[in-house]
C-alpha cells in the first residue's frame, strides 16, 4: 500500500480537481457510478491530491466524496491511505453503489449503516445495466457508510445495512451513527 502525502488545493483550483475527475471517467465503463460535482461545488470542499495530481479525495463537510486514482498515478493502491487522511481531517461518512467500493471502504473503517433500493427513475446519466449486471442485475443498492475507527481493516458483507425509504434517511443514519 502506498501512503503519499496529500496536498490541499486552493478553492481557485477546483477546476483542476474536476478536470482530473472527468478525465478518469473517459472510456471508463463504470464511470456512471461516480458523481462528478460542478466546479462551484468543488470550490466549497477541501480538495486533497497527491504530488502528481493523479489521485485525490474531497471532503464536503464531514462527507468523503470524489475519491479518485488514475492508473498511471505515482502512488498505486493509495486509496486506503487517502481515506485514512480524510478521516483524520473529519471525514465521517460516505455513500456509494453496492459494487466494489463498499469492500474498499470497509477496509478503511467504514461500516454500512443503511441502504436504499435501486430506483430506475434515479439511474445516473450513462448508466448501463449490462455493465453492472454482476451487481444486483445492474441495479445495485446505494450503501450509506459511517466511519468507525475500531473497524479499520474490516470486511464488508453484501446486503449489510438496514433499508431506508429515501436518500435523506440514509444520510441521517450516517450522521447519527456513533461507534460502539
Amino acid at each position: 500500500m502506498s501512503a503519499p502525502t496529500l496536498y490541499e488545493l486552493a478553492p481557485a483550483d477546483a477546476g483542476l480537481y474536476r478536470a482530473r475527475m472527468l478525465k478518469l471517467t473517459e472510456k471508463n465503463p463504470y464511470a456512471a457510478s461516480v458523481y462528478v460535482y460542478d466546479e462551484d461545488e468543488y470550490r466549497n470542499m477541501r480538495l486533497l491530491v497527491t504530488d502528481d495530481g493523479k489521485a485525490g479525495v474531497a471532503l464536503k463537510d464531514d462527507e468523503i466524496v470524489s475519491a479518485f486514482a488514475h492508473k498511471d498515478c505515482a502512488h498505486p493502491k493509495a486509496v486506503q491511505s487517502m481515506l485514512s487522511q480524510a478521516t483524520a481531517l473529519g471525514g465521517r461518512r460516505l455513500d456509494c453503489f453496492d459494487t466494489v467500493l463498499p469492500k474498499l471502504y470497509a477496509q478503511a473503517g467504514f461500516v454500512p449503516v443503511a441502504r436504499l433500493k435501486w430506483n430506475d427513475d434515479y439511474a445516473p446519466d450513462g448508466w448501463d445495466y449490462d455493465t453492472f449486471r454482476n451487481f444486483n442485475d445492474g441495479r445495485p443498492d446505494v450503501v450509506f457508510m459511517a466511519y468507525d475507527p475500531d473497524r479499520v481493516g474490516g470486511m464488508y458483507t453484501r446486503g449489510d445495512g438496514e433499508y431506508v425509504d429515501d436518500y435523506d434517511d440514509g444520510i441521517a443514519r450516517t450522521q447519527q451513527y456513533r461507534p460502539s
